[in-house]
């Protein structure tokens, strides 16, 4: 599960960097976490809460990524998310 979280990340920053597209990464990795958590087995409820929070911060992650692009920062955030999501 953990070298396929990092592989969608790793694509989806791909698709950030040739389309400059943020909300479109987000969505898709929001789509993405609503699946595996539909077939974790958990309460809807709480799939729809955890889905709604992975995409606020899948969309701030993105759009910080998409902001910096040609800084050394992105460099920082690209880290940074990229270990969080190992988590």
């Amino acid at each position: 599960m953990l070298i396929f979280k990092v592989l969608i990340l790793v694509a989806l920053l791909k698709l950030l960097i040739n389309t400059e597209r943020p909300k479109l990464c987000a969505g898709i990795y929001t789509g993405i976490v609503l699946l595996i958590n539909l077939m974790s087995g958990v309460g809807f409820l709480t799939d729809i809460v955890t889905t709604a929070i992975a995409g606020a911060l899948a969309l701030l992650y993105f759009w910080l990524l998409n902001h910096f692009r040609d800084t050394a920062i992105f460099w920082v955030i690209l880290i940074i998310g990229l270990v969080i999501s190992l988590i």
